[in-house]
């Protein structure tokens, strides 16, 4: 259960954060680690959205931390580096955050700390799925392991790349879909627009990877014990996609951005689980 709920509070600090991003509103609360050198700051919407998300944060670590101690305690010999690691990025994720702020937002740094966001969404679900007790961590990259840590690397990518997108005002440099600038391939690739193209082509091979092992898993009796959570992530994939028109077309708007990243975590967190449970298959 715990393991659960820290799942969900890293999930609701990293849509919550693209909603500051997509309202603007990332530098409401201009100092670190108080909020206009108070702890509770003035009353105002675009303060208290700032707030709130380190108000999220907050509580998220406080759980992180204490899964990742009950996980050190469970775990055996090296696998113990796992929560060490994850509580070492935590403590990175705090100071980097309070970097962000201070200088500004810059796109660089903000898009770094949103890559180790992902890490540490990654790592916690890795925790949640391994106890140490009834199911021992494993690590593993043999039979089909290898092909879903692919999938999750492609998605990581793709994330991170989707970060710098946003922050370096990418999103509508292909005002068009499923053209750019009315090109298949646009003559011009160079800039926010090599950017937002990189992009497209990312989405386009995870689906196609994706699309490839639901059909592949017609003839592998191993993979057709996953075919429909492979399935669950085809649709998770077309929806993200339809989404991703939409963002175009309402020109980012914010809870639209908001529900494409929630989309693309809930198919991250399908991939890893998938992965999780293919590593167990193959150490058993």
């Amino acid at each position: 259960m715990l393991g659960k709920i820290t799942v969900l509070l890293i999930f609701l600090l990293l849509v919550w954060g693209n909603i500051v991003a997509g309202l603007k509103v990332g530098l409401a609360c201009p100092d670190w680690p108080l909020c206009y050198g108070k702890i509770l700051p003035p009353l105002r919407w675009d303060i208290y959205m700032e707030f709130m998300h380190r108000v999220i944060g907050a509580v998220a670590s406080i759980f992180l931390i204490v899964l990742s101690y009950k996980r050190f305690r469970n775990y055996p010999g090296p696998t113990k580096i796992i929560p060490i690691i994850t509580v070492f990025l935590l403590l990175s994720q705090i100071i980097l955050g309070g970097i962000v702020v201070l200088l500004k937002l810059p796109v660089d740094i903000t898009t770094l700390h949103f890559g180790i966001a992902i890490i540490l969404f990654s790592l916690t679900i890795y925790l949640a799925v391994f106890d140490g007790r009834d199911k021992k961590p494993v690590f593993t990259l043999g039979n089909f392991s290898g092909l879903f840590f692919f999938l999750v690397l492609l998605m990581f990518i793709q994330l991170v790349l989707g970060a710098y997108v946003r922050h370096s005002d990418a999103g509508l440099a292909c005002p068009d879909f499923p053209k750019c600038l009315g090109y298949w391939i646009p003559p011009q690739l160079s800039g926010i627009v090599l950017t937002h193209f990189v992009h497209r082509v990312i989405a386009y091979l995870i689906f196609f990877g994706v699309l490839s092992i639901y059909a592949f898993s017609f003839l592998n009796p191993r993979l057709k014990s996953y075919r429909s959570i492979i399935m669950a992530m085809i649709l998770l994939i077309v929806l993200q996609i339809i989404v991703g028109i939409g963002i175009i077309h309402t020109k980012l708007f914010f809870l639209i951005t908001a529900l494409h990243i929630s989309i693309a975590l809930l198919l991250l967190g399908a991939i890893l689980y998938t992965w999780f449970k293919e590593m167990k298959e193959s150490y058993a």
